[in-house]
């Protein structure tokens, strides 16, 4: 939809962001009168952004007037879920090191990528070091597996691509038919394991988390030195892994 008058679809949206943010401020049902006076656009024109947005159950018409509706309020439910995330990636990873003393984070799904944006470091002197904000390859690692795991196969094969995918180490896996079989394997089981996949002296153990709609968002990962990676320990820390996803979904609203 276009301004008569410009061309352009800027006035139209920033009319009905206005009508929106009014309605929300009321905090009580509001007709078109009230809103007019309060955003300064012409009743007609805010009677017919409030029959759209009606039609899309942004908002709902009560007869006192009109207030927020079930689509408003699911946004605001998955941005507030958004909001705690930092908050609670912080619990979670702290709890993983506080029991393992291993360097743990939180890696967000980002295009075809993986970006750790949380840490919790560990005290030892060797430790796994991953550069936040740079993004990794789905491909290669526990935390771009664990992202694939909680995909389903047709998105996963639809980020991958037809492959041969880039080789970071000799054991990175570049086939993309391997891959969605071992992600498989990885969501029966509850978590990804990595031994030197993307990094040479590196493993790692990562589960993927949920936001409140069912969508996977990113992933817990459990990182160590190979060197100090203990095998016999590898299917209690996939627990521990798996259950600190578990928690940090139940804290974004996924039931």
């Amino acid at each position: 939809m276009t301004d008569a008058a410009s061309g352009s679809p800027q006035p139209l949206l920033e009319r009905a962001l206005a009508v929106i943010e009014a309605v929300v401020d009321a905090g009580a049902p509001v007709g078109p009168r009230g809103l007019a006076r309060v955003v300064g656009i012409d009743r007609s024109a805010v009677g017919r952004i409030l029959q759209q947005m009606t039609e899309l159950d942004v908002f709902e018409k009560e007869p006192a007037g009109y207030v927020a509706g079930p689509r408003l309020y699911g946004i605001a439910r998955l941005l507030a879920a958004l909001d705690n995330l930092p908050d609670a990636a912080r619990n979670v990873l702290d709890d993983l090191v506080a029991r393992y003393n291993e360097t743990s984070y939180v890696s967000l799904l980002h295009g075809d990528a993986a970006v750790y944006l949380y840490e919790s470091p560990s005290s030892n002197p060797l430790r796994f070091v991953v550069e936040l904000g740079r993004p990794v390859p789905l491909h290669a690692g526990a935390a771009g597996r664990a992202i694939l795991s909680g995909l389903s196969p047709e998105t996963a094969r639809d980020l991958l691509g037809s492959g041969p995918l880039e080789s970071l180490t000799t054991a990175t896996i570049v086939a993309v038919d391997e891959l969605l079989e071992l992600a498989a394997a990885d969501r029966a089981r509850g978590y990804s394991i990595s031994l030197e996949e993307r990094v040479e002296g590196g493993a790692a153990i990562g589960a993927p988390f949920f936001d409140h709609s069912g969508q996977c968002r990113g992933s817990v990962v459990f990182t160590t030195p190979l060197s100090r990676l203990d095998r016999a320990m590898i299917d209690e820390q996939g627990a521990a892994v798996a259950s600190a996803a578990a928690t940090l979904s139940a804290r974004l609203g996924f039931k």
